[in-house]
């Protein structure tokens, strides 16, 4: 079986009882109350297969997004619309940045492509330059950027993916923009490429429930196109009733709950910049990241992810992202008292490494 290689994984054998996990980018506030209900009402709809076009769950999606009802496909989770939008299009080669989310190559290695990998810095917090779009030639069929990209935390600003949308037009690729962190950003109209949508039938959008309403273990993603003949090719790219009925619930009434994603943002603001503070007051290297998690360098505690995982915190090891390595570790930000346990562990960890260094010498 091959090892999982993201975050998240609270059922491993060595784990005993449920760990804190700051290795798994999910809202920290949990499920709303709105969506939680929405699960135990559509319990009784079981009886039935769900929806296969998720009708009402399309049409609630369009009212929030401000589109039309057809430029939408939903999946179960972001990860199933890649898989498909990757199926359906086969491309030969496909630019990502690097680092970037380790999924795209996944989904790269089923589709058969050639990944072509442009290398971001570190100098530059690792942000996409403009000079990325400069990679996108004759032969690169697919380009997939991440923004807010996981795990750097970075945005890249709407007139820089504009550029990059048309320069993808003018060689004939098509542009994937990975959005599902965008709800998390302090001001995502800033970012969000939905505007465009309806004028370029080459941008595709991703976007997921899991991460802003705490429901990955429900599974609902969703993408937004104007290329309608897509859309539809998407359902035979998979499995039918791939939405379960509760999804289709959950995701209806986190569509209409807006309030929530305002009060998160507000929080996570907060939250980062607390967690931010302290790691560095630690001695970590840390990116100036934008979304509700961080990117870290440890220089400071050998086998830190190791160390942390046996007192029963989980990390996200970032040594399987293109680009990084074993020193590089990302950490999601939690509620304020689980950020502070976080930080007092790490204290108590470095402690202890410092005295055992003392006691060498």
């Amino acid at each position: 079986m091959t090892e999982n290689r993201h975050g998240g994984d609270i059922y491993a054998e060595d784990l005993t009882v449920e760990p804190l996990d700051f290795s798994a980018s999910i809202n920290p506030l949990g499920m709303p109350e709105r969506v939680r209900r929405a699960a135990e009402h559509a319990l009784s709809g079981c009886v039935h297969y769900p929806d296969p076009k998720c009708r009402k769950l399309r049409a609630a999606i369009a009212q929030r997004e401000q589109v039309a009802d057809q430029q939408i496909f939903c999946g179960n989770g972001a990860a199933d619309v890649l898989y498909r939008l990757l199926l359906a299009f086969k491309p030969k080669k496909i630019l990502l940045p690097a680092p970037t989310f380790t999924e795209y190559e996944q989904a790269a290695i089923l589709a058969g492509s050639e990944i072509v990998r442009f290398p971001l810095q570190e100098s530059d917090c690792f942000a996409v330059p403009e000079r990325f779009w400069d990679a996108v030639m004759t032969g690169i069929d697919l380009v997939i950027l991440c923004n807010p990209n996981n795990p750097t935390g970075q945005a890249t600003p709407k007139w820089l993916v504009k550029k990059g949308m048309e320069r993808c037009a003018a060689v004939g690729a098509r542009l994937i923009v990975d959005e599902c962190f965008h709800d998390f950003l302090d001001e995502p109209e800033e970012i969000v490429m939905t505007d465009d949508i309806a004028d370029n039938p080459n941008l595709i959008l991703l976007r997921s429930f899991t991460k802003m309403y705490a429901m990955p273990g429900i599974r609902l993603g969703y993408c937004l196109s104007s290329d309608i003949l897509l859309l539809e090719s998407l359902y035979d790219m998979g499995a039918p009733w791939s939405v379960s009925v509760i999804a289709q619930a959950c995701g209806i009434a986190a569509a209409q709950d807006t309030e929530f994603t305002v009060w998160t943002r507000n929080y996570i603001a907060e939250q980062r910049a607390y967690l931010q503070d302290g790691l560095q007051e630690l001695g970590f290297t840390v990116m100036q990241g934008k979304a509700n998690f961080l990117l870290c360098k440890n220089e400071i505690i050998p086998d830190l992810v190791q160390e942390m995982r046996k007192r029963g915190i989980l990390l996200r090891s970032c040594d399987n992202f293109a680009g990084l390595g074993d020193r590089w570790f990302r950490v999601a930000v939690r509620t304020e008292a689980e950020n502070f346990i976080l930080l007092r562990t790490l204290q108590e960890l470095k402690d202890v490494h410092h005295q055992a260094e003392n006691w060498i010498y």
